[in-house]
């Protein structure tokens, strides 16, 4: 390999491997954050509001109330899920292993665990919700889709059609590897 190509491809690496410490970082951030405003504080109002009573009652008011939250947090919490599987991507680009199977895989997983989290910010939890938090027999389904949801669950595919790209082309490396 030419010195020329050697250069951007110890770049790539380095850059790589920063990215994966980031993503591992930034997965925290949104797990602090989503238990810390979508689960603890409305947990709080709820205590603070008298609404929990040191009965049978109240326990099932609390938890009920929590799990209603929880529901709401879970898309965060699976996308923080993605971008620790995107990160494992980026520690091996940062090893260097750029066709492997394994790498191109994860590109994929990434990109279907982020469209599971899409699809539980759009349907599922606020589905989930609506049944836990309504009082009446009313048990539609509710959708939550935003312009920006929309542009992210088409970027998401086609980031997974291009793990499957890539996957196909580590299949190809190695057999040709193989051969050679």
């Amino acid at each position: 390999m030419t010195e020329a190509a050697i250069a951007p491809l110890e770049r790539a690496q380095k850059l790589a491997g920063a990215a994966a410490t980031v993503a591992v970082v930034s997965a925290i951030m949104i797990v602090l954050a989503a238990v810390g405003r979508d689960i603890a504080v409305p947990a709080a109002d709820v205590l603070r509001s008298q609404e929990v009573t040191a009965d049978w009652r109240g326990a099932l008011r609390l938890f009920n109330a929590i799990g209603s939250f929880v529901v709401l947090a879970l898309p965060s919490f699976m996308l923080a899920g993605a971008l620790l599987e995107l990160s494992k991507v980026l520690d091996e680009y940062g090893k260097g292993q750029f066709f492997t199977l394994k790498a191109s895989a994860g590109v994929r997983k990434a990109a279907e665990s982020a469209l599971w989290a899409m699809a539980f910010k759009v349907v599922i939890s606020p589905t989930i919700f609506n049944w836990i938090a309504r009082s009446d027999d009313i048990r539609g389904v509710v959708w939550r889709l935003e312009s920006f949801d929309l542009g992210l669950i088409a970027f998401a595919a086609f980031v997974m059609v291009l793990g499957r790209v890539l996957e196909a082309a580590a299949r190809i490396k190695a057999e040709n590897d193989e051969i050679v």
